[in-house]
C-alpha cells in the first residue's frame, strides 16, 4: 500500500510523491522474489516396496502426489512443479504408508539438494527414526551396530501412515546444506527412501533381507517376497485412500 501523506503543494508535493513510490517499489519486489518454482523428487514406487510416499504437502496443501510403477503402455507418473516461498523447505511433509502386515521400529531416509552439487559431493540431510531391532544390531564382526544416542523408538503399525515434518529437522538441514547455498534459493529437494527395518529384525534396504545371528549375516528373500498382500495399499487396490 501506498504510505498516507497530508496535502502539501509545490515541490514538497512531488517529493512526498516520489517518496510514496519508492515505500511500494521494494515490497512488490521482494514478494515476486519470493515465489518460485519448486520441486519434491522422488523415485516410481514398485508394488514389492514396504514403504510408499502417499504425498507431499506444503503447509497442509498436496503439492505432489506419490509416483507408481505402471504398465508401459501408460504414462508415468510426473513429478509436479509447484510455487512456493523461500521457507518452502521448512513448511513441507512427507506421507508415508507402511505396505507391510509388519510393524516397522527404524527408518533411514535422506534428503538431498541437487544444487549442491560439487563434483561427486551432493548435500543433504540424513534422517534415521527410532532404534535398530536387537535380532538386526549386530555388524559383520558380531559386534552391537553403533546406534546414535537419544533415538527414540518408533512403531510404524501395518498399513498405518507417518508424516515426516521437515520443520522439525530445519535447524539440521540448513547446518548441512547452507555452507554451499542458502537454503531458500533451493528450487528440488529429492527424498530418498535408504531402509527399513521390521520388529521382527527383518529389514528391506532395497531387497528384502533376513538376519542370521549365527554366522552375522544377512539372507536375501527371493525377489517376488512381500511380507503382507502385495495387492492391498496401491492405487486402484483394496485399502488404499486418495491422498488428495
Amino acid at each position: 500500500m501506498l504510505r498516507s501523506f497530508k496535502v502539501i503543494g509545490g515541490s514538497a508535493l512531488a517529493f512526498a510523491l516520489l517518496l510514496a513510490v519508492a515505500t511500494q517499489w521494494p515490497t512488490q519486489g521482494t514478494a515476486a522474489a519470493a515465489q518460485a518454482q519448486r520441486q519434491v523428487l522422488f523415485n516410481i514406487a514398485s508394488n514389492y516396496e514396504p514403504v510408499v510416499i502417499t504425498k507431499v504437502t506444503l503447509a497442509n496443501t498436496v503439492v505432489q502426489t506419490g509416483r507408481f510403477i505402471k504398465p508401459a503402455t501408460d504414462a508415468p507418473d510426473a513429478t509436479t512443479p509447484f510455487q512456493a516461498d523461500d521457507d518452502w523447505i521448512q513448511n513441507l511433509a512427507v506421507h508415508l504408508l507402511n505396505r507391510t502386515n509388519k510393524p516397522i521400529v527404524y527408518a533411514m531416509l535422506n534428503f538431498s539438494f541437487p544444487e549442491t552439487l560439487n563434483g561427486h559431493m551432493l548435500r543433504g540431510y540424513p534422517l534415521s527414526l527410532g532404534r535398530i531391532p536387537q535380532p538386526a544390531d549386530f555388524d559383520r564382526n558380531g559386534s552391537p551396530l553403533r546406534q546414535r544416542p537419544g533415538l527414540q523408538p518408533i512403531l510404524f503399525r501395518p498399513h498405518q501412515t507417518m508424516v515426516i515434518a521437515l520443520a522439525d529437522y530445519i535447524d539440521r538441514i540448513k547446518a548441512n546444506v547452507e555452507p554451499v547455498i542458502p537454503l531458500a534459493t533451493a528450487m528440488q529437494v529429492k527424498v530418498h527412501l535408504i531402509a527399513f527395518y521390521f520388529a521382527d529384525g527383518m529389514k528391506w534396504d532395497g531387497a528384502f533381507r533376513t538376519p542370521d545371528r549365527q554366522n552375522f549375516t544377512w539372507t536375501k528373500m527371493d525377489r517376488n517376497y512381500f511380507p503382507g498382500d502385495v495387492n492391498l495399499n496401491w492405487p486402484g487396490r483394496p485399502g488404499w485412500i486418495d491422498p488428495q
